[in-house]
């Protein structure tokens, strides 16, 4: 329970953006539980409980006989099998089935399923050196990605070609952004998505758009009416995916941007206007 019109108070967008966010990062870190990870060995993702119970019992079952070829073993040892069997089969078919929808779970089951673990580096630095330490592999990346990025020239900007033909009134001078609109954008985020640098996960938006859809709208419209955006949507967090060639050579690899969710949103509402004014004029 947040009184966001007095906090939301500031004026400029980026110190207003900072106060809403460090809300939702206070409450996501008191009231969000983590979840742990067990470093045993646990079940495959695709065996379900009634798999699960029938290796058990087919254990137990030689725990008492210690006899492989006992009856009571091998009907144990046949009902387990079919039961992994069946277990496994119905969660490839549901995978193989969902993959429109759903294709991050489909290929975290076929790394899974790999003999080799894909890890980044040990990369060569500019002296040919081995670097395995993670902030020097960063440095090297950082280098690297920096070198590849094209400097435009802006003293010598040319004028655009004009595509709008419609009258005056029909241009598209300003986007008004509602809460409405804002609240349709934040429930179509994909919960299983990976926060930005301002760590705000799609999935706690998803839950609390109801509190916060006005006053994200509020900010977005002081960022276009001042023509600012703030740092955290201007900021990525940069994971390097090796795609060709050697693991040691920083040119092997290229960079995937992780951004701000909130950014997502704000360029989906303006990317949506643009297509809709050009659509009608077109």
């Amino acid at each position: 329970m947040v009184n966001w019109e007095d906090l939301i108070v500031q004026p400029s967008i980026e110190e207003n953006w900072v106060a809403f966010s460090r809300v939702l990062l206070d409450v996501e870190s008191k009231y969000v539980s983590l979840k742990k990870m067990h470093s045993g060995k646990t079940k495959p993702m695709w065996m379900t409980y009634k798999a699960v119970r029938a290796v058990e019992h087919k254990h137990r079952v030689y725990q008492k006989y210690r006899n492989s070829a006992h009856p009571a073993c091998v009907k144990a040892n046949r009902l387990a099998s079919k039961a992994v069997r069946e277990s496994r089969r119905s969660f490839e078919f549901k995978l193989a089935r969902n993959i429109r929808h759903d294709k991050k779970s489909f290929f975290a089951y076929a790394r899974s399923k790999t003999r080799c673990k894909v890890k980044v580096g040990p990369v060569l630095d500019d002296n040919g050196r081995l670097v395995t330490d993670s902030s020097e592999m960063a440095e090297v990346f950082n280098k690297q990605f920096s070198s590849v990025f094209t400097a435009e020239d802006v003293s010598n900007v040319p004028a655009a070609e004009k595509f709008f033909k419609g009258p005056s009134e029909e241009k598209l001078v300003d986007i008004k952004i509602t809460a409405q609109l804002v609240r349709k954008k934040l429930q179509g985020l994909r919960a299983d998505k990976s926060p930005g640098a301002d760590d705000m996960s799609p999935r706690l938006l998803k839950e609390i758009v109801d509190e916060i859809a006005h006053t994200v709208a509020k900010l977005f419209n002081q960022s276009l009416e001042e023509g600012c955006v703030p740092l955290d949507w201007r900021t990525a967090n940069v994971t390097p995916i090796c795609k060709k060639g050697s693991r040691n050579q920083p040119v092997n690899y290229r960079p995937v941007s992780l951004t701000s969710q909130s950014s997502k949103v704000m360029e989906s509402i303006i990317r949506d206007a643009i297509v809709d004014i050009w659509t009608i004029t077109a």
